[in-house]
């Protein structure tokens, strides 16, 4: 069995209801034994996804107590343990490009009865990778990171993009994101991907409910043209919900446009912040069921949205993009309310991509980086209050 088979298998084992109450306490206790022992008190918050990438630098030895919680026998441990090696290499990745540090997964497990989980983990999660050999294209990623940083230091327009399954809480944390940037007095607008009154929308919209038989390929192509025909617009930060050149052409194509996706970073010149919020398949295939509309093309199958899970995850070595994991346990013991929870891991992880200080510097606001991170900080604790007293 290959390891990405392995990886699949593994979630697709815990494919049942009764299953995922227990999955998302065992993925929380995985992130808060982490983030606990190294950082417990960063920006308030012990969850792996509130921009831990800096406090992985105070790597220490996990608690005696997690090896009680964890079997490594059992499938539901081994399919959160797989997921938060995908979450921490995302972290952990973006901090070895700045030169900071260079650890795996299994590092963080050492002297539990985990680690040989954990070598495994890191094991498969070294095939989650996005495919770059073509028979006629070659992708270079060192070349597309070093395009990255140097294009943050420039002009290039930097939007926003919020990506992931389907039903798996973006609407929510967007609309939560919105009411942020408008109280930090930041020009902002949301933009659906694909556009539902684009110049393509009717063949798009006509493809999805699958009333328009097309080639997969040949759809992602499309989406991919109606990406490029949008313009950015000046003085305003673009969050998109979803965008095919960032992210979604990718995730839902076959491996045999995978690196012509890849490929059209040229035409863009555009950077992209790129934050992937994870959920297990399950939990977002039996939100789908709940809606009143019909299922669309690709969320018809909980065996393909796992599959969706893994090429989102491939995209995780790509330069800007980040992973927020939102399987938020019902008796969640930091924070009952699962949408705060949800909203505060995707805050955390913004903070520590930049993209809004470097927003509020070029818009003149301010004149250094760590003025720029010290207001958005204070901003989001008036949010956190606000939430709080409403909550109250």
């Amino acid at each position: 069995m290959s390891q990405i088979e392995f990886l699949r298998t593994s979630i697709i084992e815990t494919c049942k209801p009764d299953m995922l109450e227990a999955y998302r306490a065992t993925q929380r206790t995985i992130q808060r034994a982490i983030a606990a022992e190294l950082e417990p008190n960063f920006y308030g918050s012990s969850d792996l996804t509130s921009g831990l990438g800096l406090a992985f630098m105070k790597m220490q030895e996990l608690p005696k107590t997690v090896e009680s919680r964890l079997d490594p026998n059992n499938p539901i441990t081994i399919a959160a343990m797989l997921v938060g090696a995908i979450s921490a290499r995302a972290w952990l990745y973006k901090s070895d490009i700045n030169g900071q540090m260079n650890r795996n997964f299994e590092s963080i497990w050492k002297l539990t009865k985990l680690q040989g989980l954990a070598a495994k983990c890191d094991e498969v999660i070294s095939e989650v990778v996005p495919e770059t050999q073509g028979r006629f294209v070659n992708i270079d990623l060192s070349k597309m990171n070093d395009h990255h940083q140097a294009s943050i230091h420039s002009n290039a327009p930097e939007h926003i993009v919020v990506t992931g399954l389907n039903a798996v809480g973006k609407t929510t944390i967007l609309k939560s994101f919105a009411g942020f940037l408008e109280f930090c007095s930041i020009k902002s607008t949301i933009v659906k991907m694909p556009r539902p009154d684009g110049p393509l929308s009717q063949v798009i919209n006509s493809a999805l409910s699958g009333d328009l038989k097309i080639n997969k390929e040949a759809l992602q192509l499309v989406f991919l043209a109606d990406a490029i025909d949008l313009a950015p617009e000046p003085d305003t930060l673009i969050v998109f919900d979803r965008h095919p050149i960032a992210s979604e052409a990718f995730a839902y194509g076959s491996p045999r446009i995978a690196t012509t996706v890849l490929s059209t970073r040229e035409i863009k010149n555009d950077i992209y912040q790129t934050f992937i919020v994870d959920q297990h398949p399950m939990s977002c295939a039996l939100k789908v069921a709940e809606r009143s509309s019909s299922p669309r093309i690709f969320e018809d199958d909980v065996e393909k949205m796992t599959e969706q899970l893994i090429r989102f995850a491939r995209l995780t070595v790509l330069p800007g993009t980040h992973w927020i994991n939102n399987d938020i346990p019902k008796n969640d013991n930091i924070n009952n309310n699962i949408i705060h929870t949800g909203t505060e891991r995707f805050m955390g992880a913004v903070q520590y991509s930049g993209i809004l200080q470097r927003h509020l510097l070029r818009q003149g606001k301010f004149t250094a980086y760590n003025q720029a991170s010290e207001f958005l900080y204070l901003k989001w604790l008036d949010v956190k209050e606000k939430l709080t007293n409403t909550k109250e």
